[in-house]
């Protein structure tokens, strides 16, 4: 129980900041897949309210970034600016640690909110508003476990929890939505990838980009899978 409150402490808006053991917060990934049922649960229940699609989806991108307190778009942020651009490996570092935000964050940020803002007009599926911050929230996973940190932080003490138990979990996604599980899960390694080259590993920054971008790249398949249905 308390690696599950560990979970929706460190991934929503939720008071529950309380002191949870290493072993707690190692075991709260296991539950990352169900934080994010939690919040696509109550994007599915909004996306039913009988408003325009424009207003509708304004309230749901809303309604999502609230919901996580901003925390995936300022890893997405920092991540910009540290990774995007020419600099040395130990300015980047500096940059995400930096609470300021430059030119790449300013323009990374404005694309990802009109992006996301526009795919949800198109009004997703209920089903698909429940089950895509699930998977989003596995599919950083595999990256964390597998490749080196930049430095230590957060990101630091939920590495080396279970990978099994939240993949089974996320798995209804991709069964059920394969392309856009797939777009989802080559943005989260996109990322990786890049900041292994520029930076040396991953950090909890990072993990929040992850987390963004594959919610937008399932979105945007989404959007470009009910296109080639129609």
């Amino acid at each position: 129980m308390r690696a599950l409150l560990a979970a929706f402490a460190l991934l929503t808006v939720l008071p529950l900041g309380r002191a949870f053991a290493p072993e707690d917060l190692k075991g709260a990934s296991a539950f990352f897949p169900l934080v994010g049922y939690a919040l696509g649960g109550l994007l599915a229940l909004a996306s039913l309210l009988p408003l325009p699609p424009g207003l509708l989806g304004a309230l749901l991108l809303a309604l999502w970034l609230a919901l996580t307190g901003f925390l995936h778009l300022d890893g997405l942020l920092d991540t910009a600016d540290a990774l995007l651009g020419a600099k040395p490996r130990e300015k980047r570092l500096a940059i995400l640690k930096d609470p300021h935000l430059g030119a790449f964050a300013f323009g990374v940020g404005g694309l990802y909110l009109l992006l996301k803002g526009q795919a949800l007009a198109l009004l997703p599926e209920p089903l698909f508003l429940l089950l895509l911050p699930g998977f989003a929230r596995f599919a950083f996973l595999p990256f964390l476990q597998r490749y080196p940190l930049a430095h230590q932080g957060m990101a630091a003490l939920v590495r080396g929890g279970p990978l099994l138990p939240p993949f089974l979990l996320a798995l209804p996604f991709p069964i059920l939505y394969p392309g856009p599980a797939l777009l989802a899960f080559l943005a989260a390694y996109g990322v990786a990838r890049l900041a292994l080259a520029r930076i040396g590993g991953l950090t909890g920054d990072v993990l929040g980009a992850m987390v963004a971008l594959s919610e937008l790249a399932g979105l945007l398949g989404y959007a470009l899978w009910s296109a080639l249905r129609a």
